[in-house]
């Protein structure tokens, strides 16, 4: 019966462990610490057309800011635009990057399997999928923004910040009819949305970002895993000894 109970113990160990892990690296910004510091955007740096690997880089002083809705209704998909949000909200609702691919390597009988073109936020553990936010305009009306995952953060912790350079593209019709309601509580527009994410780099280097995660991953689960086990091991031998 003991026995059995360490075995128990032990096996609830270890999943406590793997969920502390996949928590830390869900929110570690690998794709941040990989960067570093980066050259602000400047307006003149757009003249003739911006290249697509300056949107999701820091944005200079004179990039247009989106200060409220009739702004943002009359910004073109062309343009090149930054918001200093106000309020952030997490929808908890993410699309597939566009660099990730949309089948694993195997599935159940070896083949490939299709991913979700649209998924749960607690669900991505390897950062495949970009969360929809909700973000406050300085005239306190909401739109729709895709972002990194650690600016989303800060915002929320109440930083002062202005987002990446972005651009106005159409929003993904699973996710939005998944955050629906939301949307309509705060009249937010559910055709357009601000993407400020690098795609080009994020592709260059999405295996190393995942190697790092799965890595942090592993070395958690097996610190806090030992750990754990070993906290048992000595209360069923302290029990054993009084």
């Amino acid at each position: 019966m003991k026995k059995t109970m360490i075995k128990v113990l032990e096996f609830a160990a270890v999943i406590v462990a793997l969920v502390i892990a996949a928590i830390v690296t869900m929110n570690i910004g690998v794709e941040s610490l990989l960067r570093g510091k980066e050259e602000a955007v400047t307006l003149s740096m757009t003249e003739g057309g911006l290249p697509e690997d300056y949107i999701g880089m820091p944005a200079a002083d004179d990039i247009p800011r989106i200060e409220d809705a009739r702004m943002w209704e009359d910004t073109w998909q062309t343009s090149y635009v930054t918001v200093e949000p106000t309020d952030i909200i997490f929808t908890g609702v993410g699309a597939r990057y566009s660099w990730v691919s949309a089948y694993t390597n195997t599935g159940r009988r070896g083949g490939p399997r299709k991913r979700a073109d649209v998924t749960n936020m607690a669900l991505d553990i390897l950062g495949e999928y970009g969360e929809y936010y909700l973000i406050q305009l300085p005239d306190e009306s909401y739109i729709l923004a895709q972002m990194p995952r650690d600016i989303a953060r800060k915002l929320k912790a109440g930083a002062k910040i202005a987002l990446p350079v972005g651009r106005k593209t159409a929003s993904h019709r699973q996710v939005i009819s998944r955050i629906e309601d939301l949307c309509q509580e705060y009249h937010v527009d559910t055709e357009n949305v601000l993407y400020c994410i690098n795609d080009k780099w994020n592709e260059g280097h999405s295996l190393l970002v995942q190697f790092i995660r799965l890595g942090i991953g592993a070395v958690i689960t097996l610190a806090f895993g030992t750990i754990l086990i070993t906290v048992i091991h000595k209360i069923f031998k302290a029990e054993e000894e009084s």
